[in-house]
């Protein structure tokens, strides 16, 4: 089965696209900018030893994933095999994205990190358009959903999940989750950066079964006290308020419950 990957520009997001071309037949990259940058956020109400703490949040951030996917995270460019393209800000559902993936033969379509996907792009590709959440769903859906489970004292539900596209936010049918080992001297970033790559993994997986017809998704669920986040959601605080927990213990306090709370919690295999 021929895959396209609509991903995004962030080291991550590039390491995300070489894995899958290296593992399946990728003939479509489209690197969509999306234009939000969390750490460019303002907050007039921060003292200035606060500003510091975000800014080290996010330069941490950019160290972290340098050090899990510098090695394999260059931009794919236009080959014989691989048709590439940066799309512009606001230019993801496009007619000009549909051709570049239609061109190369594309069959089904593999999504991390873009801005939401809309008709015509969820129209041409329905039932074949996989894409990976960071975060578990239904628990926490929307943006920076492996941040705010850290920020709510919740590191339970740091994960990925792999579902279809549907017209509502990371609420399509799962095919499988995926959660990182989290260990006492792991801090948010290093958490963050294993959830991608057990993602990575979970995606690989579902793109062979996709290709060899043996999909199996489930419906989601409803759960009491299930979270969306948008992007409106974020403040600078936030990271303040996550930093002065995880000074406290956050992380080794979890790990010493964890094998109690994540049990209760239902997951797709």
């Amino acid at each position: 089965m021929r895959f396209g990957i609509l991903t995004s520009v962030e080291i991550r997001h590039r390491y995300f696209a070489r894995a899958l071309c290296a593992a399946a037949d990728v003939v479509a990259v489209g690197y969509e900018q999306t234009g939000f940058h969390p750490g460019a956020v303002e907050a007039d109400d921060l003292t200035d030893a606060e500003r510091a703490v975000v800014a080290r949040h996010f330069d941490d951030r950019t160290l972290a994933e340098a050090r899990f996917f510098g090695d394999g995270a260059e931009i794919i460019r236009k080959s014989e095999r691989v048709s590439a393209r940066l799309i512009e800000r606001g230019c993801l559902n496009s007619d000009e994205t549909v051709s570049l993936l239609d061109a190369a033969g594309v069959e089904a379509v593999v999504v991390y990190g873009t801005n939401l996907i809309a008709p015509p792009l969820l129209d041409r590709w329905s039932g074949r358009m996989l894409n990976m959440h960071l975060g578990l769903s239904p628990y926490y859906r929307g943006t920076a959903t492996n941040f705010y489970p850290l920020l709510n004292e919740e590191p339970e539900f740091v994960g990925a999940t792999i579902h279809l596209i549907d017209a509502g936010i990371d609420s399509g049918p799962i095919i499988r989750h995926a959660r990182p080992e989290i260990t006492a001297d792991d801090g948010p970033h290093s958490i963050g950066c294993k959830a991608i790559l057990a993602g990575i993994e979970a995606m690989i997986r579902s793109m062979r079964e996709l290709a060899a017809g043996r999909l199996r998704p489930v419906a989601q669920w409803d759960v009491q006290g299930g979270r969306l986040y948008l992007r409106k959601d974020y403040h600078p605080r936030q990271v303040v308020e996550l930093y002065a927990k995880l000074d406290a213990g956050l992380i080794p306090r979890y790990v010493q419950r964890a094998s109690a709370v994540r049990d209760r919690i239902r997951l797709i295999a």
